[in-house]
């Protein structure tokens, strides 16, 4: 039978968190159910594959890493119920007489040591050592990539396919050599590397094991040819190999030393680690044996660590800093929020400017279901109603992000228009007002409104004020409540829920069935609505194992009108990663979902 074929029969869910001290990780396991046991409203859920018991969902992984994966190449053709991808990265080719120089980049943060399976850190990952390695996919980057976007292509692999045994088959490249650095000393990439380096990365307490919650068993059938066994029914599994902290680490190396805290930094990737002394930029310079012909574009990649201070600190000392050193050409790259965003479009430097759109990542407004005036649904579409969350873009984000439901996607057109959740579920004060009426409600309603407080920025001030006078416009009486991160974490996110409408960051999730698990399933480790939707849990579940990507985004979008409909929760603004950089740099088009990293060795400078 091919796993895309589902046949159909009833499951039961049990969740239960992970063991004390490890990430905040919320497992489901499903099995099947005797007939007498279905679910009160008669729904089932879809099984694809005869294993059991049935996984639908697995950990949620802290700091932004994906607890699962994702689907096969979006490009790929179907035969028989087996995807056959195409994997070829577009790369714009550079003008004749552009290659090399060094591209200056500005991090956030010192790499506390140089193990990439150790440090969930995203400068270590994605601007530090992490540089240095390849994974076996990758997301894709560049030219045409829309963004958010969880596209996959190969990186260490040519090519992919998935059997009927559900397990992936992967084709090596050919001819991939690790740097020339001993103990390695640049001898041929061969199956069983990698799976060492994923045996390693599942040692049990260390930060990144939950990423490879839906990966099984891994094995060389040959030196060139890896299959990998899917441990959990999981539509998302395959993003797990594309995940930034996924590296493949030379067995040598870590054996020469027991870790690689200190080292060596030895991978098959574009850059070769420098060594430098302490406080001094990182440096990394172009791997002439890299695997893909012509790349990177660049000699050498300076990364200077330069940090943003908290408000209680001198205002915008750092920030001014990094402008400062923008404008002298110091640098030539600087990820900005919105006040950076400010202070370059206020000096007379020659910039360029990119937006890398994120979702799973952001601010969420959540209202507890379980609260006193929240209990009815037509209360809380009121909330949807009055306010406008495209005007919050525009005036407190300076246009940083977009609304959504929040869920990440495979491609930005699995994502409601925004014209469709505008017109139904939005920006309409009259039909609030008329709402708590016709609901029975004694205007105005009573309603405590709890704001998380950030150390930077002034986003969250504004963010208060506006929404405090659009409730109060339509009948509404908000009582604001302010809470440091602390306090949010331990009384809105924490099993306590103490909160009517909250609005605050997004826990951390980067995959589909991530988000869909942890905050919107009701027995989610982050169902901040309090809901027990029988019919949503039904949605999510099956979209979970849904393979088909027509399938499943026409799934995500009733999963997204249902969230609305009912006024459970949604995504104001939606992270975005704004660039600034250099007017002759060329080529830059990053995509920085799952801590990818991949793009640097695409860009070049015109200089």
């Amino acid at each position: 039978m091919s796993p895309f074929h589902p046949y159909v029969f009833t499951v039961r869910c049990i969740s239960w968190p992970h063991e004390a001290g490890t990430a905040p990780d919320y497992n489901w396991v499903c099995f099947p159910l005797n007939q007498d046991e279905n679910r009160a409203d008669g729904s089932a859920m879809k099984h694809f594959s005869a294993k059991t018991p049935l996984i639908i969902a697995a950990t949620i992984f802290a700091v932004g890493c994906s607890s699962s994966g994702a689907t096969p190449s979006p490009d790929a053709n179907v035969s028989d119920g087996v995807p056959v991808p195409s994997p070829t990265a577009v790369v714009a080719p550079p003008p004749s007489g552009s290659l090399g120089g060094t591209l200056k980049v500005v991090a956030a943060a010192e790499i506390p040591h140089r193990d990439v399976h150790q440090e969930v850190q995203e400068t270590l990952t994605a601007l530090g050592p992490g540089l240095a390695y390849s994974r076996l996919l990758r997301l894709r980057s560049g030219q045409g990539s829309n963004q958010p976007n969880l596209l996959l292509e190969c990186d260490l692999c040519q090519s992919w396919e998935l059997n009927e045994d559900l397990a992936y088959v992967f084709q090596l490249r050919p001819g991939i050599h690790w740097h020339n650095i001993a103990p390695v000393n640049g001898r041929q990439l061969k199956a069983q590397d990698i799976i060492f380096s994923l045996d390693r990365l599942k040692t049990p307490g260390w930060p990144n094991a939950p990423v490879l919650a839906s990966i099984g068993d891994a094995v060389a059938l040959d030196d060139l040819t890896l299959q990998i066994e899917l441990s959990l029914q999981d539509a998302d599994a395959l993003l797990a190999l594309a995940d930034g902290h996924v590296k493949i680490v030379a067995p040598e190396a870590v054996a020469m030393t027991g870790d690689l805290k200190d080292g060596p930094v030895i991978g098959t990737g574009p850059w070769v680690w420098q060594e430098t002394g302490p406080g001094e930029s990182m440096e990394f310079t172009r791997n002439s044996n890299y695997f893909e012909d012509g790349l990177p574009f660049l000699d050498q990649l300076n990364v200077t660590v330069m940090r943003s201070v908290p408000l209680s600190d001198s205002p915008g000392s750092i920030e001014l800093d990094k402008v400062a050193a923008f404008k002298a050409g110091l640098v030539d790259v600087l990820p900005v929020g919105p006040h950076e965003w400010e202070l370059v479009q206020r000096s007379d430097a020659e910039y360029q400017s990119v937006v890398s759109r994120r979702s799973g990542a952001g601010v969420v407004l959540a209202m507890n279901s379980q609260k006193p005036n929240l209990q009815t649904a037509a209360v809380r579409q009121a909330v949807f109603q009055a306010i406008d969350p495209w005007d919050y873009l525009d005036t407190v984000w300076s246009g940083h992000g977009f609304a959504s439901v929040g869920i990440p996607v495979r491609e930005s057109d699995w994502l409601l228009e925004r014209s469709e959740m505008r017109q139904n579920f939005f920006a309409d004060p009259g039909k609030a007002r008329q709402l708590l009426l016709n609901a029975g409600q004694s205007l105005p309603v009573e309603l405590e409104v709890t704001v998380r407080i950030e150390r930077t920025g002034n986003e969250n001030l504004a963010l208060e004020q506006k929404l405090m006078a659009d409730l109060t416009a339509v009948g509404f009486n908000p009582e604001l409540r302010r809470m440091n991160p602390v306090q949010f974490d331990d009384l809105v996110m924490g099993p306590a829920r103490d909160f009517q409408l909250a609005v605050g960051a997004l826990p951390p999730t980067s995959t589909t069935n991530s988000y869909l698990f942890g905050l919107l399933h009701s027995r989610g480790q982050w169902n901040l609505a309090g809901h027990d939707d029988a019919l949503l849990d039904t949605m999510i579940e099956t979209q979970a194992a849904e393979f088909d990507d027509l399938g499943r985004r026409e799934q995500l979008a009733r999963i997204q009108r249902r969230v609305l409909d009912q006024a459970y929760l949604f995504s104001p603004v939606t992270a975005v990663s704004r660039w600034v950089f250099s007017s002759d740099l060329k080529g830059f088009e990053p995509n920085s979902t799952l801590s990818e990293y991949n793009f640097w060795s695409r860009t070049w400078l015109d200089r």
